[in-house]
């Protein structure tokens, strides 16, 4: 960092020794000069003039040197030798050119101000005093000393003045002249005093500056890295964003679209231009809100569109695109610093492509169903055989091919309710699963139900109870479909209860609008970490998989879809060693009527 006090000694002193080149020839000039025009008879002669001013340059030399490599090291302390050697030694040469000039006759007398001054800005106020009072000592001793002839006095003209024999008055024109050399030490170690303050404050500034600098320069470092290191983060995002498959909509904090990727802009068509378009935030951002701005025909899965446990929708869609009919799962998610929800950034819809997936399940589909048809018929047809031989209408059966032929009607009907609900499941997923509505007493559903399962419950000793208020409400279902839901459930409670267990069907009405059935048992329950899968297709708890091998783990896959296609919802409450209770609601009127008679 720049010193400026070590500046300010370094060109001063090479002020000094440039000044001495020029009133050092100045000096030899003016000798000569007036050696010439006084012709006068002094015993000093050009000769000498120019071996003093040999010695003279060879000392100014010698600073330059000193001065030379000084100023390369910047040493405070060879440059305070220097500043002292430089004035001490000026005073010198002074005192000497003062000397062979005509000592107390000679105008030299008044150059010893320049090392008095150079003094005050080299070494300060007391440096400068201290030089003022040595080259009053210096002049006082030379003019004593050749008053009283130790030394003797060159006289610049022939005749000495008078008033020059007079020791008091040469002593009074030394001292007045000192006094003079004091007066300009302590006034110009005055003003150095005040440069010095300024210099000081100057410093200070500059310190504090570099200071300010040096934090701006690492802060401006660290402002540079850190966005070196966002520019490469945003170029990662970027990256990941246009390589995604599926199109990806950002919506920002203020609810505006504010990034999509390619897949967005060829499938949606959705672009750069929709940037700042605002999004309705109705119905936790539903892909319908995006509506306006999809370029191909597309419509939402409404049955299969739910919330997650943020209440983000997921969202089923079919889009149109390049003549072909495409399916994505729509998620949102709110895009905010960790795990603090109250600092988002805004959400991202990510559309997962879904479509070969959905091609495969409707292959599946297509292939369950036609394999179901093709064996319900030999099936339907094994059974009348067996069941006419059981009923000896062909010839008289003895014990074992009585028994035989039981266990094979037995695991016929197995077969044939696995080939039902496969089929049921199969029209299911087709959307040909048809239903006929209308308004029914409940009652009558609980009859077949109780007839269904009467011999099964009364095998396992079991006790079948239904609760139910006195008067029952009519439902709007279609029945059929209601009665197989039901029924699965309830096979689904004995099975799984153990003998002398009981199982009860509940009916409540809930409000003006939905009738509430429940089935409830006390039988080996559903482990905790089954119950998210346990409504979906082919699966089966782990612990009832151990107790019945056989089960096609669709009943309640059948049993949900029915019930929500009522727009009613299903529900399990269970503990794994206690029991399992599955409730379902239904509505007691049409939507429509209901509409209807609210308009009114």
């Amino acid at each position: 960092m720049l010193n400026i006090h070590i500046e300010r000694k370094i060109e001063v002193n090479r002020w000094l020794i440039n000044a001495r080149w020029f009133y050092g020839m100045g000096v030899f000039a003016i000798g000569a000069v007036s050696k010439v025009l006084s012709h006068s008879n002094v015993n000093f002669s050009i000769l000498n003039m120019l071996l003093l001013l040999m010695i003279f340059a060879l000392i100014n030399i010698v600073f330059e040197l000193a001065f030379r490599r000084i100023n390369r090291s910047r040493s405070a302390k060879g440059l305070h030798i220097l500043s002292i050697g430089q004035v001490f030694v000026e005073l010198g040469i002074l005192t000497l050119i003062m000397h062979y000039a005509g000592g107390i006759e000679s105008v030299a007398i008044t150059f010893f101000f320049m090392p008095i001054v150079s003094a005050s800005y080299l070494l300060g106020t007391k440096g400068s005093i201290i030089t003022a009072l040595f080259a009053a000592l210096l002049i006082n001793t030379l003019v004593t000393l050749e008053f009283f002839g130790i030394i003797p006095h060159i006289s610049r003209y022939e005749v000495l003045s008078p008033e020059l024999n007079s020791l008091p008055i040469i002593l009074t024109k030394t001292i007045t002249t000192s006094i003079f050399y004091i007066i300009i030490g302590i006034y110009s170690g005055y003003g150095a005093s005040l440069l010095f303050k300024r210099e000081d404050l100057l410093e200070s500034q500059t310190k504090q500056l570099s200071k300010k600098t040096s934090l701006l320069s690492r802060k401006e470092k660290s402002l540079s890295k850190i966005n070196a290191e966002l520019t490469e983060e945003k170029n990662k995002i970027g990256a990941i964003v246009a390589n995604f498959t599926g199109p990806i909509i950002f919506v920002n904090s203020r609810k505006e679209i504010s990034l999509v990727n390619a897949s967005t802009k060829e499938i949606l068509g959705i672009n750069e231009n929709n940037y700042g378009t605002k999004i309705s935030s109705d119905n936790h951002y539903s892909f319908a809100n995006f509506k306006k701005l999809i370029k191909n025909n597309f419509k939402i899965n409404e049955k299969v569109s739910e919330l997650d446990e943020n209440n983000n929708p997921i969202e089923e869609i079919e889009i149109e695109h390049k003549g072909q009919q495409k399916t994505f799962k729509v998620i949102t998610t709110s895009v905010c610093r960790g795990n603090d929800k109250t600092a988002c950034y805004g959400f991202l819809k990510i559309f997962y492509d879904l479509t070969r997936e959905k091609q495969i399940d409707k292959m599946k589909s297509e292939f369950i169903t036609v394999a179901a048809h093709q064996l319900r018929t030999p099936l339907s047809a094994i059974k009348w055989v067996i069941k006419m031989i059981l009923d000896e209408d062909v010839g008289k059966l003895n014990k074992e091919q009585a028994e035989l032929l039981e266990k094979g009607y037995k695991s016929n009907e197995r077969i044939i309710e696995l080939v039902n609900d496969l089929l049921n499941a199969s029209t299911i997923e087709e959307g040909k699963f048809g239903y006929n509505f209308g308004t029914y007493d409940f009652k009558e559903i609980l009859i077949t139900i109780t007839e269904n399962v009467e011999r099964a419950v009364a095998k396992s000793h079991q006790k079948l109870v239904i609760t139910k208020p006195d008067i029952l409400p009519e439902v709007y279902m279609d029945k059929d479909r209601i009665l197989l839901a039901l029924q699965n459930l309830v096979d689904n409670a004995i099975k799984y209860t153990p003998e002398f267990g009981k199982i009860e069907i509940i009916l409540e009405k809930k409000g003006e609008d939905f009738l509430e059935v429940a089935v409830k048992d006390n039988g080996v329950g559903v482990p905790e970490e089954d119950k998210v899968k346990l409504f979906t297709k082919f699966f089966r708890a782990t612990n009832v998989m151990r107790m019945q091998t056989e089960g096609s783990g669709l009943g309640l896959f059948i049993a949900k879809n029915i019930v929500e296609e009522h727009k009613g919802r299903i529900s399990i409450e269970s503990e794994e060693g206690k029991g399992t209770k599955i409730s379902f609601t239904l509505p007691l009127k049409n939507s429509k009527i209901k509409q209807k008679e609210a308009n009114k």
